[in-house]
């Protein structure tokens, strides 16, 4: 599902297959489905081709930078903490790599975008939407449409709160995979309006690798620590 290829060749997945081909002395990536066509010239040498999974927000196309997941209710008391386990829509990245860089070159998914506001009009954000079933353990799903989140729920308030949904800024979204994709993510509840949330740089299970991420401003990133996370501020339920 997650691989190298070499060419010319072919990747072959569930509705999603490409090829690479020899037209003279160079190359030509071709994807075809009932909908789309993708074809591109890429370079004769120095380059491989990788597919990991990517930031589910690029298809059809960069809507939005936030990805929305919804969930059955969890019930948090005051100072508490729980872990579940949820999925997120799954995007296929094909890129091109060198010894010293990479260009993202396609995207393809088997799961339909979906779209939502969190918050007002005014001062909301538009999400990528996805529901999802939730468990206290990883059960086994279509790891072709789907991967794995582990969030990590900790209530810092006095209160009760019940929480159905969580928001994620993918400017700082790491994943991982073996032969599944799975992120590890956390929310920090302040109230019953408010919550901190961020993607941790932390492999979903031993043994997964890195996979490169699409949106790269990691220089940025080292410094604007801040931005690696969402302040839910229009509620949790």
């Amino acid at each position: 599902m997650f691989a190298s290829v070499t060419y010319p060749g072919t990747y072959e997945s569930k509705e999603h297959g490409f090829r690479i081909r020899q037209d003279g002395n160079s190359f030509v990536y071709l994807r075809e489905n009932e909908n789309t066509v993708i074809e591109k010239r890429i370079p004769q040498y120095g380059t491989s081709i990788v597919v990991h999974p990517v930031e589910p927000i690029n298809l059809p196309r960069e809507v939005t930078r936030y990805l929305e997941i919804a969930f059955p209710p969890v019930i948090m008391a005051p100072e508490s903490s729980q872990t579940i386990y949820l999925t997120f829509p799954l995007e296929f990245g094909v890129f091109l790599k060198s010894d010293e860089d990479y260009q993202l070159l396609d995207v393809f998914s088997r799961c339909a975008p979906k779209y939502s506001l969190y918050g007002t009009p005014e001062s909301g954000v538009i999400t990528r939407y996805h529901e999802s079933d939730i468990s206290d353990k990883e059960n086994e799903i279509d790891r072709t449409i789907h991967g794995f989140l582990r969030l990590e729920i900790r209530n810092e308030s006095r209160g009760w709160v019940e929480v159905s949904h969580a928001v994620f800024h993918s400017y700082f979204m790491p994943i991982y995979f073996d032969t599944a994709a799975g992120m590890v993510g956390e929310m920090k509840i302040y109230s019953r309006q408010m919550a901190q949330t961020n993607i941790l740089a932390r492999t979903f299970r031993e043994g997964m690798e890195p996979a490169l991420p699409v949106i790269r401003a990691r220089t940025i990133l080292n410094v604007d620590l801040e931005r690696k996370g969402f302040l839910m501020e229009h509620g949790l339920g």
